[in-house]
């Protein structure tokens, strides 16, 4: 198991979901801690607690925009920002296949509801994905916005 895997199965086992997961460890390559955005997160468990749209998505989407979306009043995205929330969803939407859909209650009743195993290989490839979507843009995900863009 590589230090990602283990960070993964850490965080599950600490009863974070998914989205949560996926937000924390952007906080953690920041050196930063932020309970309330990982609370908040929670919002989005369980596809939103219906079944819906699966956290990794959404969580992934969230990600994304801790780097490039709109923060204030005083800033603006960066223009790279809609394109890499689309790419990811044209990722996860591609990807949906191996999972059996894109919605929670999908994946997991195809996957026989084994949450910690076939959430814990997408969590993976969805980080891998948005690492690389924001090295493609040149975006450090150790730092936080305002000192990897100078804004």
């Amino acid at each position: 198991m590589d230090d990602t895997s283990l960070r993964l199965a850490q965080l599950s086992a600490q009863g974070l979901c998914c989205s949560q997961i996926l937000m924390q460890l952007a906080l953690e390559d920041m050196g930063a801690d932020n309970p309330p955005l990982i609370r908040a997160m929670a919002g989005l468990c369980e596809g939103s607690g219906g079944g819906g749209l699966c956290g990794v998505a959404t969580g992934g989407a969230c990600v994304l925009a801790l780097y490039a979306a709109r923060g204030s009043a005083d800033e603006e995205p960066l223009d790279s920002y809609p394109l890499l929330v689309s790419e990811f969803m044209d990722w996860f939407r591609a990807s949906a296949a191996d999972w059996g859909g894109i919605r929670c209650d999908e994946i997991v009743s195809v996957q026989g509801g084994q949450r910690p195993e076939v959430c814990g290989a997408i969590l993976l490839r969805a980080r891998e994905t948005i690492l690389g979507l924001l090295a493609g843009q040149g975006i450090d995900p150790s730092l936080p916005r305002e000192e990897s863009h100078g804004l």
